[in-house]
């Protein structure tokens, strides 16, 4: 089992990101969320408002866990630089 991990942008519709969330606690049961930056966070929170507010009510049970990680993204010069991101990490057990 691979844990997919999305990577939301700030210019991200909360719509899709909260769909494709949905899709993946469907198909695996988890999946991790990772934002950088101010307006990444608040779009991502509200696509896990959204994408929460589906589970409960197709009777889900889940856990749902910030936490920071680092994460690594490509430079001006194509040379990896290192970020902290906040990831979420949703867990569902079935209806």
């Amino acid at each position: 089992m691979s844990i997919q991990v999305l990577k939301v942008s700030g210019n991200s519709n909360i719509n899709a990101v909260a769909d494709t969330i949905n899709k993946y606690v469907d198909e695996y049961g988890i999946v991790h969320i990772d934002a950088i930056g101010v307006k990444t966070t608040y779009m991502t929170v509200k696509a896990l408002i959204q994408a929460v507010e589906y589970l409960v009510s197709k009777g889900y049970r889940f856990n749902l866990r910030p936490y920071y990680v680092k994460v690594n993204t490509a430079g001006n010069d194509i040379q990896p630089i290192s970020k902290t991101a906040i990831r979420w990490t949703l867990i569902a057990k079935g209806k």
